[in-house]
């Protein structure tokens, strides 16, 4: 099948743009392997817009995507057989001194409540001591792996896409088209690319700019069982219920480049967060421990559109993290771009030329 548009990469964020395009009737070669430690199957899913309120139009842009989550994964189900459980019960932020709720409470979005030290308790009784906190009603959680696995098996269904199992180390663009090459020596050649890699897009040679995406990883540890129902959010990390009957409690930030391997100095300092904000933690096992790495920009905001120089090329990566949130947005604005359509988003906090 002759391709008119390539998509580089295989996590969230290139599979639902692959997606996007094929349902539009694009004919679509999607080329990517999986690295060990990308950040869509070690995120912790959570879908947490109203915690990040005063970025303008990205907070538009993230609230926009995290509202189209329930059409989207009952299109999935649909389409595959795969239910995604998501949990929309809202995310609690708490605050452990008074300088800490007077952060959260000016930063928290219009819709979210403020909630007094006994209110947070009530509402989970088996988080520590608060002073108070902040409850964003209408953000949650969803399970990252079952969403990979859905958004896998329709991609290898749909008619419009094909799919290659390598990995691009080399790009070239033109005005008259653009060609990849793959760790394999295979040459793609499509109209258009759209670069989805993550992490790892900066390393695949002869990119039209320097992109300035950063791996950072995350350090993350599960526990067998869970007594709480919300997300719960603080300013040293966070505690996620799972479906499954898991507890997921994250996470570092650490420049260590493409190292994707846990510490013992991490794992006890994702376990100190843990056990601070839910004290059961601490005589609760410990299941198991992992690594990723997000693909963070100077701004935490994702590259995003045409290379102004070479409108053949479409960014779609650095989401930072929250490429999981924003992923059917950013799906829907490939779209628009690689089919000429004009995009519903104010797109300027996300110019591929802004650093």
């Amino acid at each position: 099948m002759a391709a008119d548009a390539m998509v580089v990469g295989a996590g969230v964020i290139a599979l639902t743009a692959a997606v996007e395009l094929a349902d539009r009737g694009v004919r679509v070669c999607l080329i990517g392997t999986a690295h060990r430690g990308e950040a869509s199957s070690a995120a912790a899913g959570i879908l947490a817009p109203s915690t990040e309120a005063g970025l303008g139009q990205a907070h538009a842009f993230a609230v926009a995507s995290r509202d189209r989550y329930p059409e989207y994964l009952a299109m999935l189900e649909a389409r595959t057989g795969i239910p995604v459980p998501l949990n929309r019960l809202g995310i609690l932020e708490i605050a452990f001194t008074e300088e800490e709720l007077e952060l959260i409470d000016g930063a928290a979005a219009m819709a979210s409540l403020r909630l007094d030290a006994g209110e947070v308790g009530d509402l989970e009784p088996a988080i520590g001591h608060t002073v108070g906190g902040v409850l964003h009603p209408h953000d949650g959680a969803l399970d990252p792996l079952l969403l990979l696995d859905a958004l896998r098996l329709l991609v290898s269904r749909h008619p419009n896409v094909t799919v290659y199992s390598e990995n691009v180390r080399e790009f070239r663009a033109g005005m008259d088209g653009c060609q990849v090459v793959t760790d394999q020596e295979n040459r793609y050649q499509a109209p258009v690319v759209v670069l989805a890699a993550g992490a790892w897009t900066p390393c695949i040679a002869g990119l039209p700019r320097t992109l300035q995406i950063e791996p950072v990883r995350g350090q993350l540890v599960a526990f067998g069982g869970t007594l709480l129902r919300h997300v719960i959010y603080s300013a040293q990390g966070y505690v996620v219920p799972k479906s499954d009957g898991h507890t997921l409690v994250g996470s570092t930030m650490e420049h260590v480049g493409f190292v994707p391997e846990t510490t013992e100095e991490g794992i006890l300092a994702v376990r100190g967060i843990g056990e601070r904000i839910c004290p059961v933690l601490k005589t609760t096992p410990m299941s198991a421990a992992w690594a990723g790495l997000r693909p963070v920009t100077p701004d935490l905001l994702p590259m995003l559109g045409a290379d102004p120089d070479f409108p053949n090329v479409v960014y779609a990566c650095g989401h930072s993290r929250n490429g999981i949130l924003m992923a059917p947005a950013t799906a829907e604005v490939v779209a628009d771009v690689v089919t000429g359509g004009t995009s519903r988003y104010d797109l300027s906090q996300f110019r591929p030329d802004r650093f």
